[in-house]
């Protein structure tokens, strides 16, 4: 008696314009059962977080309009919500770029700030910074009448 979950027991049904496109055949992962089978779920949300380009998001969507693939009453309104919330995710945030630099990363532009220039920085680190607030209320707290 064969298991469901057996690799070699299953027909993906091709998609050979998509399996060009993005390298892999999406069904391997749409063409499942989704009702009661949790493990199955989660795999598949997983690697819908995963996906990042736009056009892989876009293939998925179509294989899973694909008459061959998931259950036969048609596309999951999940599956595609889920689809439309990476897209979107990606077109606000970017996608991954085709190859990452190698070495250390510099911080994202947004963290730069005005003082990176500078070359009197203050301290970045929370010990050098209590240090610093400890050492100027001393400087300031000698008994002397505050300014008003």
């Amino acid at each position: 008696m064969p298991s469901t979950n057996q690799a070699g027991g299953r027909d993906l049904p091709e998609l050979p314009g998509i399996e060009e496109d993005i390298g892999h055949n999406p069904a391997r992962f749409l063409d499942w059962e989704l009702v009661g089978h949790a493990d199955r779920k989660r795999m598949l949300k997983a690697r819908i977080r995963g996906i990042d380009k736009i056009a892989v998001c876009r293939a998925y969507s179509g294989a899973e309009h694909h008459p061959d693939v998931g259950p036969m009453d048609g596309p999951r309104e999940g599956v595609l919500r889920l689809l439309e919330q990476r897209e979107e995710f990606l077109r606000e945030r970017g996608e991954r770029p085709e190859r990452l630099s190698y070495g250390p990363r510099r911080p994202p532009e947004y963290y730069a700030t005005e003082s990176d220039d500078e070359v009197d920085e203050e301290p970045r680190t929370a010990a050098a910074k209590l240090s610093r607030m400890r050492s100027d209320r001393v400087a300031t707290d000698g008994g002397e009448p505050a300014d008003e």
